[in-house]
Protein backbone atom coordinates (compact mmCIF):
# COMPACT_ATOMS: atom_id res chain seq x y z
CA UNK A 1 0.00 0.00 0.00
CA UNK A 2 1.19 3.80 -0.86
CA UNK A 3 1.57 5.75 1.89
CA UNK A 4 1.06 9.60 1.60
CA UNK A 5 -0.03 12.86 3.80
CA UNK A 6 -2.62 14.00 1.33
CA UNK A 7 -4.21 11.73 -1.72
CA UNK A 8 -5.79 13.92 -3.58
CA UNK A 9 -8.05 12.61 -6.68
CA UNK A 10 -8.14 14.76 -9.72
CA UNK A 11 -5.52 16.66 -11.28
CA UNK A 12 -7.54 19.63 -12.38
CA UNK A 13 -6.67 23.19 -11.37
CA UNK A 14 -8.66 22.54 -7.72
CA UNK A 15 -6.53 19.25 -7.32
CA UNK A 16 -3.22 20.38 -8.58
CA UNK A 17 -3.02 23.64 -6.94
CA UNK A 18 -4.01 22.14 -3.64
CA UNK A 19 -1.13 19.32 -4.62
CA UNK A 20 1.51 22.31 -5.54
CA UNK A 21 1.14 23.84 -1.92
CA UNK A 22 1.31 20.66 -0.03
CA UNK A 23 4.71 19.43 -2.00
CA UNK A 24 6.02 22.90 -1.26
CA UNK A 25 5.29 22.39 2.38
CA UNK A 26 6.74 19.19 2.29
CA UNK A 27 4.11 16.77 2.34
CA UNK A 28 3.88 13.57 0.39
CA UNK A 29 1.31 14.08 -1.89
CA UNK A 30 -0.48 11.40 -4.23
CA UNK A 31 -2.50 13.14 -7.41
CA UNK A 32 -4.61 10.91 -9.18
CA UNK A 33 -6.46 11.13 -12.14
CA UNK A 34 -8.35 8.60 -14.01
CA UNK A 35 -7.17 10.25 -17.50
CA UNK A 36 -3.67 10.58 -19.56
CA UNK A 37 -2.59 13.98 -19.74
CA UNK A 38 -3.06 15.92 -21.49
CA UNK A 39 -6.77 15.75 -21.97
CA UNK A 40 -9.38 17.82 -23.54
CA UNK A 41 -12.38 19.08 -21.17
CA UNK A 42 -15.77 20.64 -21.71
CA UNK A 43 -14.75 24.39 -20.88
CA UNK A 44 -15.07 28.07 -21.87
CA UNK A 45 -11.28 27.96 -21.51
CA UNK A 46 -11.51 31.88 -19.44
CA UNK A 47 -8.92 32.30 -16.86
CA UNK A 48 -10.55 35.01 -14.48
CA UNK A 49 -8.41 38.05 -13.88
CA UNK A 50 -8.86 36.89 -10.07
CA UNK A 51 -6.26 34.12 -11.12
CA UNK A 52 -3.16 36.87 -11.51
CA UNK A 53 -3.25 37.45 -8.14
CA UNK A 54 -2.76 33.32 -7.21
CA UNK A 55 0.23 33.27 -9.78
CA UNK A 56 1.91 36.17 -8.48
CA UNK A 57 1.83 34.84 -4.92
CA UNK A 58 3.12 31.23 -5.80
CA UNK A 59 5.45 32.77 -8.03
CA UNK A 60 4.07 31.16 -11.50
CA UNK A 61 3.23 34.73 -13.43
CA UNK A 62 6.00 34.54 -15.81
CA UNK A 63 5.35 30.24 -16.25
CA UNK A 64 1.45 31.33 -16.83
CA UNK A 65 2.41 34.30 -19.52
CA UNK A 66 4.49 32.29 -21.68
CA UNK A 67 1.16 29.81 -22.16
CA UNK A 68 -0.11 29.49 -25.62
CA UNK A 69 -3.19 32.23 -25.11
CA UNK A 70 -5.55 34.74 -26.23
CA UNK A 71 -5.70 37.64 -24.27
CA UNK A 72 -9.42 38.83 -24.25
CA UNK A 73 -9.99 42.80 -25.19
CA UNK A 74 -13.96 42.49 -23.71
CA UNK A 75 -17.84 40.80 -23.74
CA UNK A 76 -20.24 40.91 -26.49
CA UNK A 77 -23.98 39.65 -25.33
CA UNK A 78 -26.41 39.02 -28.05
CA UNK A 79 -29.57 38.03 -28.26
CA UNK A 80 -31.45 36.73 -31.05
CA UNK A 81 -29.13 38.26 -33.34
CA UNK A 82 -29.34 41.68 -31.39
CA UNK A 83 -26.68 42.95 -29.79
CA UNK A 84 -27.91 44.43 -26.58
CA UNK A 85 -24.34 44.73 -24.36
CA UNK A 86 -20.73 45.51 -24.92
CA UNK A 87 -18.43 46.02 -22.63
CA UNK A 88 -14.23 46.68 -22.81
CA UNK A 89 -12.39 44.81 -19.96
CA UNK A 90 -10.17 47.23 -18.16
CA UNK A 91 -7.48 45.87 -18.07
CA UNK A 92 -6.37 43.73 -21.13
CA UNK A 93 -2.89 42.76 -20.33
CA UNK A 94 -4.06 41.28 -16.30
CA UNK A 95 -7.43 40.41 -17.64
CA UNK A 96 -9.32 37.30 -19.04
CA UNK A 97 -7.50 35.17 -21.13
CA UNK A 98 -8.23 31.87 -22.87
CA UNK A 99 -5.70 29.32 -22.63
CA UNK A 100 -7.07 25.63 -23.83
CA UNK A 101 -7.86 23.71 -21.24
CA UNK A 102 -5.49 20.33 -22.22
CA UNK A 103 -2.92 23.07 -21.95
CA UNK A 104 -4.00 24.82 -18.93
CA UNK A 105 -4.26 21.66 -16.52
CA UNK A 106 -1.24 19.79 -17.73
CA UNK A 107 0.79 22.69 -17.41
CA UNK A 108 -0.53 23.10 -13.34
CA UNK A 109 -0.12 19.28 -13.33
CA UNK A 110 3.20 19.70 -14.40
CA UNK A 111 3.87 22.49 -11.85
CA UNK A 112 2.61 19.88 -8.72
CA UNK A 113 5.19 17.03 -10.02
CA UNK A 114 8.07 19.55 -10.03
CA UNK A 115 6.56 20.85 -6.41
CA UNK A 116 7.57 17.13 -5.40
CA UNK A 117 3.74 15.77 -5.83
CA UNK A 118 3.60 11.94 -6.98
CA UNK A 119 1.35 11.80 -10.03
CA UNK A 120 -0.79 8.62 -11.10
CA UNK A 121 -2.53 8.94 -14.21
CA UNK A 122 -4.90 6.77 -15.82
CA UNK A 123 -5.46 5.37 -11.86
CA UNK A 124 -9.59 4.74 -11.48
CA UNK A 125 -11.06 4.82 -7.74
CA UNK A 126 -13.11 1.87 -7.14
CA UNK A 127 -13.59 2.81 -3.23
CA UNK A 128 -13.21 5.27 -0.33
CA UNK A 129 -12.33 4.28 2.80
CA UNK A 130 -13.11 7.25 5.25
CA UNK A 131 -10.66 5.87 7.44
CA UNK A 132 -7.94 7.32 4.89
CA UNK A 133 -7.76 4.88 2.17
CA UNK A 134 -8.56 4.90 -1.14
CA UNK A 135 -8.55 1.79 -3.82
CA UNK A 136 -7.83 2.08 -6.89
CA UNK A 137 -7.09 0.11 -10.24
CA UNK A 138 -3.46 0.05 -9.03
CA UNK A 139 -3.91 -0.61 -5.93
CA UNK A 140 -4.62 1.05 -2.51
CA UNK A 141 -3.36 4.26 -1.01
CA UNK A 142 -3.45 5.68 2.21
CA UNK A 143 -3.49 9.04 3.96
CA UNK A 144 -3.98 11.34 6.25
CA UNK A 145 -6.22 13.22 4.30
CA UNK A 146 -8.12 12.69 0.94
CA UNK A 147 -9.27 15.54 -1.12
CA UNK A 148 -11.77 14.57 -3.81
CA UNK A 149 -11.33 17.41 -6.49
CA UNK A 150 -12.73 14.92 -9.18
CA UNK A 151 -15.65 16.88 -10.40
CA UNK A 152 -19.34 17.50 -10.36
CA UNK A 153 -19.81 13.51 -10.23
CA UNK A 154 -17.18 13.08 -7.81
CA UNK A 155 -16.81 9.32 -6.94
CA UNK A 156 -15.30 11.00 -3.58
CA UNK A 157 -18.70 12.36 -2.82
CA UNK A 158 -20.72 9.60 -3.95
CA UNK A 159 -18.88 7.04 -1.77
CA UNK A 160 -18.24 9.24 0.88
CA UNK A 161 -21.65 10.31 1.43
CA UNK A 162 -21.47 14.01 0.87
CA UNK A 163 -22.99 13.98 -2.40
CA UNK A 164 -26.26 15.62 -2.52
CA UNK A 165 -30.01 13.79 -3.01
CA UNK A 166 -29.70 13.51 -6.84
CA UNK A 167 -32.22 16.27 -8.67
CA UNK A 168 -32.85 16.16 -12.67
CA UNK A 169 -30.95 18.35 -14.91
CA UNK A 170 -32.10 18.61 -18.08
CA UNK A 171 -29.41 20.90 -19.04
CA UNK A 172 -26.39 19.70 -21.47
CA UNK A 173 -23.16 21.55 -21.67
CA UNK A 174 -21.28 20.79 -25.14
CA UNK A 175 -17.85 21.90 -26.60
CA UNK A 176 -15.62 21.89 -29.46
CA UNK A 177 -12.45 23.62 -30.89
CA UNK A 178 -12.16 24.83 -34.48
CA UNK A 179 -9.64 26.45 -36.42
CA UNK A 180 -10.55 30.47 -35.80
CA UNK A 181 -12.14 32.09 -38.64
CA UNK A 182 -9.85 35.33 -39.65
CA UNK A 183 -12.69 37.70 -38.68
CA UNK A 184 -13.02 36.71 -34.96
CA UNK A 185 -11.95 39.65 -32.81
CA UNK A 186 -10.53 38.75 -29.29
CA UNK A 187 -13.66 39.70 -27.53
CA UNK A 188 -16.07 36.90 -25.79
CA UNK A 189 -19.08 36.54 -27.78
CA UNK A 190 -22.04 35.04 -25.71
CA UNK A 191 -25.16 34.52 -27.59
CA UNK A 192 -28.81 33.33 -25.96
CA UNK A 193 -31.84 31.96 -27.38
CA UNK A 194 -34.70 30.05 -26.21
CA UNK A 195 -33.14 26.37 -26.02
CA UNK A 196 -30.38 27.70 -24.30
CA UNK A 197 -27.03 29.90 -24.68
CA UNK A 198 -23.64 29.34 -26.46
CA UNK A 199 -20.40 31.51 -25.64
CA UNK A 200 -17.63 31.70 -28.87
CA UNK A 201 -13.53 33.00 -28.45
CA UNK A 202 -10.80 32.21 -29.49
CA UNK A 203 -8.29 30.60 -27.19
CA UNK A 204 -5.22 31.27 -29.49
CA UNK A 205 -4.15 32.51 -32.23
CA UNK A 206 -5.25 29.63 -34.37
CA UNK A 207 -7.99 28.15 -32.74
CA UNK A 208 -11.28 29.01 -31.13
CA UNK A 209 -14.00 27.53 -28.88
CA UNK A 210 -17.78 27.18 -28.57
CA UNK A 211 -19.01 26.09 -25.53
CA UNK A 212 -22.61 25.48 -25.76
CA UNK A 213 -25.22 24.74 -22.78
CA UNK A 214 -28.59 23.35 -24.13
CA UNK A 215 -32.04 22.23 -22.40
CA UNK A 216 -32.42 18.48 -23.43
CA UNK A 217 -35.97 19.05 -23.39
CA UNK A 218 -36.30 21.47 -26.27
CA UNK A 219 -33.03 19.90 -28.43
CA UNK A 220 -29.82 17.57 -28.28
CA UNK A 221 -28.44 18.73 -31.53
CA UNK A 222 -25.41 21.41 -30.88
CA UNK A 223 -24.43 21.13 -34.35
CA UNK A 224 -28.48 22.75 -35.39
CA UNK A 225 -28.05 25.55 -33.17
CA UNK A 226 -24.41 26.35 -34.33
CA UNK A 227 -25.49 26.28 -37.62
CA UNK A 228 -28.66 29.28 -36.75
CA UNK A 229 -25.85 31.48 -36.55
CA UNK A 230 -23.12 30.23 -38.12
CA UNK A 231 -24.79 28.69 -41.52
CA UNK A 232 -21.49 26.68 -43.42
CA UNK A 233 -20.36 25.10 -40.07
CA UNK A 234 -19.16 21.97 -40.67
CA UNK A 235 -19.16 18.57 -38.19
CA UNK A 236 -17.41 18.59 -35.41
CA UNK A 237 -16.88 16.05 -33.00
CA UNK A 238 -18.53 17.57 -29.73
CA UNK A 239 -17.22 16.87 -26.13
CA UNK A 240 -20.75 16.39 -23.71
CA UNK A 241 -21.04 17.54 -19.65
CA UNK A 242 -23.79 16.85 -18.19
CA UNK A 243 -25.67 17.53 -15.19
CA UNK A 244 -24.69 21.42 -15.63
CA UNK A 245 -25.56 22.45 -11.90
CA UNK A 246 -26.08 20.33 -8.65
CA UNK A 247 -27.27 21.32 -5.12
CA UNK A 248 -23.72 21.91 -3.22
CA UNK A 249 -22.45 19.15 -1.91
CA UNK A 250 -21.57 19.10 2.09
CA UNK A 251 -17.74 20.16 2.24
CA UNK A 252 -16.00 16.71 3.79
CA UNK A 253 -16.54 14.99 6.41
CA UNK A 254 -13.55 13.88 9.16
CA UNK A 255 -10.99 13.00 6.59
CA UNK A 256 -12.28 13.44 3.58
CA UNK A 257 -12.33 17.08 1.82
CA UNK A 258 -14.19 18.48 -1.12
CA UNK A 259 -12.87 20.81 -3.53
CA UNK A 260 -14.09 22.46 -6.80
CA UNK A 261 -17.01 21.14 -8.58
CA UNK A 262 -16.84 18.18 -6.39
CA UNK A 263 -18.27 20.29 -3.46
CA UNK A 264 -20.26 23.67 -5.51
CA UNK A 265 -20.94 23.74 -9.23
CA UNK A 266 -21.24 27.63 -10.68
CA UNK A 267 -23.25 28.27 -14.02
CA UNK A 268 -20.59 28.28 -17.03
CA UNK A 269 -21.83 31.20 -18.39
CA UNK A 270 -19.57 33.98 -15.82
CA UNK A 271 -16.95 31.71 -16.45
CA UNK A 272 -16.01 31.33 -13.07
CA UNK A 273 -15.47 28.20 -12.23
CA UNK A 274 -11.56 27.58 -12.93
CA UNK A 275 -11.21 30.46 -10.56
CA UNK A 276 -13.31 28.59 -7.93
CA UNK A 277 -11.60 25.68 -7.73
CA UNK A 278 -8.29 26.99 -7.82
CA UNK A 279 -9.29 29.30 -5.08
CA UNK A 280 -10.73 26.28 -2.99
CA UNK A 281 -7.42 24.10 -3.83
CA UNK A 282 -5.88 26.78 -1.87
CA UNK A 283 -8.32 26.73 1.12
CA UNK A 284 -8.06 22.94 1.57
CA UNK A 285 -4.24 23.16 0.90
CA UNK A 286 -3.53 25.80 3.68
CA UNK A 287 -5.82 24.48 7.07
CA UNK A 288 -4.22 20.97 5.68
CA UNK A 289 -1.29 22.39 6.13
CA UNK A 290 -2.18 23.57 9.78
CA UNK A 291 -3.90 20.40 10.54
CA UNK A 292 -0.97 17.92 9.59
CA UNK A 293 1.74 20.21 11.35
CA UNK A 294 -0.71 19.36 14.77
CA UNK A 295 -1.32 15.85 13.56
CA UNK A 296 -4.73 16.45 13.46
CA UNK A 297 -5.87 16.78 10.20
CA UNK A 298 -9.26 16.32 10.73
CA UNK A 299 -10.04 19.07 12.79
CA UNK A 300 -8.90 21.71 10.06
CA UNK A 301 -11.72 20.46 8.42
CA UNK A 302 -14.37 23.41 10.28
CA UNK A 303 -11.41 26.03 8.97
CA UNK A 304 -12.11 24.80 5.54
CA UNK A 305 -15.41 24.82 5.72
CA UNK A 306 -15.87 28.66 7.37
CA UNK A 307 -13.38 29.64 4.28
CA UNK A 308 -14.91 27.56 1.29
CA UNK A 309 -18.52 29.38 2.54
CA UNK A 310 -17.39 32.79 2.69
CA UNK A 311 -15.66 33.10 -0.71
CA UNK A 312 -18.97 32.02 -1.67
CA UNK A 313 -20.84 34.21 0.09
CA UNK A 314 -18.58 37.02 -0.96
CA UNK A 315 -18.29 36.62 -4.92
CA UNK A 316 -20.70 33.63 -5.81
CA UNK A 317 -24.00 35.65 -5.40
CA UNK A 318 -23.57 36.94 -9.47
CA UNK A 319 -22.86 33.32 -10.48
CA UNK A 320 -26.29 32.25 -8.52
CA UNK A 321 -28.26 35.44 -9.82
CA UNK A 322 -27.01 34.19 -13.93
CA UNK A 323 -28.22 30.38 -13.11
CA UNK A 324 -31.36 31.44 -11.92
CA UNK A 325 -32.37 33.52 -15.25
CA UNK A 326 -30.75 30.56 -17.10
CA UNK A 327 -32.60 27.99 -15.98
CA UNK A 328 -35.58 28.46 -18.23
CA UNK A 329 -34.34 30.16 -20.81
CA UNK A 330 -36.72 30.99 -22.83
CA UNK A 331 -38.21 33.21 -19.89
CA UNK A 332 -34.83 35.07 -20.01
CA UNK A 333 -35.31 35.81 -23.28
CA UNK A 334 -38.73 36.81 -23.22
CA UNK A 335 -37.54 39.18 -20.36
CA UNK A 336 -34.57 40.76 -22.29
CA UNK A 337 -37.11 41.58 -25.78
CA UNK A 338 -38.78 43.79 -23.18
CA UNK A 339 -36.27 45.26 -20.97
CA UNK A 340 -34.36 48.57 -22.84
CA UNK A 341 -32.36 49.15 -19.27
CA UNK A 342 -30.81 46.16 -19.17
CA UNK A 343 -27.23 47.09 -20.65
CA UNK A 344 -26.93 49.16 -17.32
CA UNK A 345 -27.86 45.97 -14.77
CA UNK A 346 -25.80 43.42 -17.27
CA UNK A 347 -22.53 46.01 -17.15
CA UNK A 348 -22.57 46.06 -12.98
CA UNK A 349 -22.77 41.83 -13.01
CA UNK A 350 -20.08 42.18 -16.01
CA UNK A 351 -17.48 44.31 -13.80
CA UNK A 352 -18.40 42.86 -10.63
CA UNK A 353 -17.29 39.04 -12.53
CA UNK A 354 -14.57 40.45 -14.78
CA UNK A 355 -12.76 42.97 -12.31
CA UNK A 356 -8.86 42.71 -11.56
Amino acid sequence: MSSHDVIIVGAGPAGSIAALMLARARHRVALLDRAAFPRAKVCGNCINPAAWDIWQRLGLKNSFEALPHQELSGFTLQCEDRTIYRQAFRSPQHGPRAIARDVFDDWLRHEAEKAGAEFFPETTVTGIDPKGIVQTSRGDFSGKLIFGADGRNSIVARQSGLMPAPRRCHRVAWQVSIPAPSELDDQIHMHLFEEGYFGYCRHSATEAVISMVLDSRRTQDPLHLVRRYFPHFAEQNWLRMNPITRAPARTGSGRVWLLGDAARVVEPFTGEGIYFALATGLLAAEAAQKGLARNNPASALGTYSRSHWLLYARRAWVNTLVRWSLTTPSRTVRLLRKMEHLPSFVSFLSHRVHAT
